[in-house]
């Protein structure tokens, strides 16, 4: 009989379907036979259900307080025996609720905790008291396995708390190369343009996407000559204004400059990315980063601030990270790369690197592993 696994995240999208929200639980059924459903709200269309995860189970939840740990903990109290596995995000309100329903109602049932935090959760328990601590402590006990995304991180909360040193494990997100494949997408160097590629939330106050244009503007224009500078992503309200303001303080960007906007489509995406020689996200914060191994699946050399998962791909293949908010240093990292005579050698170093590290299908084999030993 199939495993049941549960994966709650009430505030799932379509575009969560194809990050690690949907993917965890997608791949355990495409490549185990898991019997896998994402518990959700109903947050709009879920399109991606139809082709890029099919066969993936949504359980929608009812909204009737408009809260997530109340919300679901409803949902909960009536399905927790539904499943044998149930993973959820985060040390949050939520999970603590999530996790003791769980178990006070499925005591044969496995928790999965998924920290998919920043280097803030180790500083945060630092600074916890006594009694914090022992919360947090009776609140990982509840959970059989735990996993995070950053070595860095994994070496931080095994220093502070050795008591989980059996349950925690490392675990990127990943890059589902087959589904490149199907595409007929693959990494080649040889159809790469002169493009700075910048994939996010533009406009959005934490992913500064003015430092960016900024460091851009200050390339000299003898180097700046051929190379476009392409943002990606979905506009915030707001930045349409301060990015006219900035053309217009800024005569002769225009042509280098293109504002793509929003890209739905996953095949179009990831033509961005194999089409970019490199890859910036100026976020002053990421608690992973998916674009950057995104970008890196198909050979972008990562010129960005050092935030996420960025450090162990460039730690690694090569590119530059900058402190947050330092745009000189971001202005001269451009410059490097984009004068650089090693470019192919580098793009090449970083896309093996995504393939030996953040392939999808070997993370779920990984996974399935934890999973068996706890079951």
């Amino acid at each position: 009989m199939s495993k049941r696994y549960g994966m709650i995240y009430l505030k799932s999208t379509n575009v969560h379907l194809v990050k690690d929200m949907g993917m965890i639980p997608f791949k355990l059924y495409e490549k185990y036979g898991y019997d896998s459903s994402l518990i959700t709200f109903k947050n709009g269309e879920y399109t991606f259900q139809n082709d890029v995860v099919k066969g993936l189970k949504l359980e929608f939840v009812k909204n009737r307080f408009n809260s997530y740990a109340l919300d679901g903990s409803i949902y909960l109290l009536k399905n927790s025996k539904n499943y044998d596995i149930l993973q959820m995000f985060h040390v949050t309100l939520s999970s603590f609720c999530y996790a003791y329903i769980y178990k006070f109602l499925n005591k044969e049932g496995k928790l999965y905790l998924k920290l998919d935090c920043s280097h803030l959760l180790p500083e945060r328990i630092s600074n916890l008291n006594k009694i914090g601590k022992v919360f947090l402590k009776k609140f990982f006990n509840k959970f059989d396995l735990i996993t995070v995304e950053q070595e860095k991180i994994y070496k931080d909360l095994i220093n502070q708390l050795p008591y989980l040193k059996d349950k925690l494990k490392i675990l990127p997100n990943g890059v589902d190369f087959k589904l490149l494949d199907s595409l007929n997408i693959s990494y080649d160097y040889s159809v790469k343009e002169n493009i700075i590629l910048s994939t996010a939330r533009i406009g959005a106050e934490e992913k500064n996407t003015m430092m960016l244009l900024e460091a851009f503007k200050n390339i000299p224009v003898e180097i700046r000559k051929g190379w476009k500078l392409r943002l990606v992503g979905p506009i915030e309200d707001g930045f349409l204004d301060l990015y006219k303001k900035f053309l217009n303080e800024n005569s002769g960007l225009e042509d280098s400059i293109e504002l793509v906007g929003n890209v739905d489509d996953r095949e179009a995406l990831f033509n961005e990315y194999k089409k970019a020689k490199i890859f910036s996200l100026t976020s002053d914060f990421e608690s992973f980063g998916i674009s950057f191994i995104e970008a890196a699946a198909l050979g972008d050399i990562i010129v960005s601030t050092d935030v996420g998962i960025a450090y162990e791909i460039v730690n690694k293949s090569g590119g530059i990270l900058v402190k947050p908010g330092d745009e000189k240093a971001l202005t001269e990292g451009l410059i490097n790369y984009m004068t650089c005579r090693d470019l192919k050698e580098i793009s090449h170093k970083t896309y093996s690197e995504a393939v030996n590290k953040f392939d999808w299908d070997n993370i779920i084999d990984r996974l399935n592993e934890h999973l068996k030993s706890i079951l």
